[in-house]
């Protein structure tokens, strides 16, 4: 996501500037590769390259291709194919074993695009889609728009199917392919950046943050100190609230795209929190301390009344943050990000070794 938003900062400037950019866009992938669909790399008018469609093997051979794209403004896609042992012949001798197909487009301010879009769902915070013509239809790269509002945009040719299959791929939470005799299509559903609320400001919280800021996500500390709740103290933070544990219901929005760590070191406040948070559609609840301390706060709270549902205390991690040996504050702050990052992937956070099957998953 901390690409994302530098290209979209980069296409910012270009519009602004009246320059023209080259859009570079992962829109198939076979085999073992870098990246997955949606991968996307910005190429500047002065060849700078912002983002990344592989490790740096394929951008120099890319940003050849988008100089021609830029100069004569029609799009293409360009295959790379690292599957047969004769790449280091006719290639590039990556050896990656998987093949990707890049879709490579003009950006400008005159037409709204991608990354408009993309831009338009990190600022509402909501999910849109993004359909793009890679075959047949229409003209290659042709895009239409599910807006987070619900407004549908686009050519209005084949407008009225692809509007369906668009809502289809929100309601699903996923990318899908509109393919037959007619063309193909690509569906690609755009989610607004995680947002991690960390309550508590002490000097643990600062790492925690600058690391989850460095991934693209939002972040909101909340703590009830005056001294601690500062923003000089959290520059990368989204925003810093003070506000007393019993009344965070007030001020802090807990939706189903943020996780949470729970790292006041107080025990009265932690039951507070965890009363509010724990209701919640929050998808990840972590807190510091021995799993000991946490089982005393749930039972307190239980004796009080509150109820929880196995799935509400399934979210609940306590202690908080992967078993990687962590001592210092930045070590520890990696265990819980990495966690984090884990759970909203649907992994377990283990060794990649050891994983049975591809690394990515089943892609379009």
């Amino acid at each position: 996501m901390r690409e994302t938003r530098d290209i979209l900062g980069a296409f910012q400037n270009l519009r602004e500037s009246g320059a023209a950019g080259v859009l570079a866009s992962a829109v198939h992938t076979e085999g073992s590769t870098y990246r997955r669909p949606g991968a996307r790399m910005l190429v500047l008018p002065d060849d700078r390259i912002i983002g990344l469609i592989s490790g740096g093997c394929l951008e120099g051979d890319l940003l050849e291709h988008a100089r021609s794209v830029r100069e004569t403004g029609e799009p293409r896609i360009v295959r790379y194919d690292m599957r047969s042992e004769d790449d280091i012949i006719w290639g590039l001798g990556l050896g990656c074993a998987g093949a990707v197909d890049v879709l490579l487009e003009r950006v400008d301010g005159e037409a709204p695009g991608p990354l408009d879009l993309m831009a338009e769902c990190i600022r509402e915070r909501r999910t849109g889609v993004i359909a793009t013509v890679l075959a047949g239809r229409a003209a290659l790269a042709t895009h239409w728009a599910l807006h987070p509002d619900g407004r549908f945009s686009g050519p209005t040719t084949g407008s009225a199917e692809v509007e369906r299959a668009a809502r289809q791929a929100a309601e699903r939470d996923a990318d899908g392919l509109l393919e037959d005799e007619a063309g193909k299509i690509l569906f690609e559903v755009v989610r607004p950046p995680p947002r991690l609320l960390v309550f508590g400001a002490g000097p643990d919280a600062v790492p925690v943050v600058r690391i989850a800021a460095e991934l693209g996500w939002d972040v909101i500390v909340v703590d009830w100190r005056p001294a601690h709740a500062c923003r000089e103290s959290f520059p990368e933070a989204s925003d810093v609230l003070l506000c007393e544990a019993e009344r965070v219901g007030e001020h802090v929005e807990a939706d189903g795209t943020s996780a949470a760590l729970v790292m006041t070191h107080h025990y009265l406040h932690d039951r507070s929190l965890l009363r509010f948070l724990l209701p919640s559609p929050v998808r990840f609840i972590g807190i510091l301390g021995p799993r000991k301390r946490t089982e005393l706060l749930i039972g307190e709270l239980e004796e009080e009344g509150a109820s929880f549902t196995p799935e509400q205390l399934e979210r609940l991690h306590g202690p908080a943050g992967l078993d990687i040996g962590a001592e210092s504050p930045e070590q520890i702050a990696l265990a819980l990000i990495a966690e984090i990052q884990a759970v909203l992937a649907g992994r377990s956070g283990g060794w990649l070794c050891q994983r049975k099957g591809p690394i990515h998953g089943e892609v379009a």
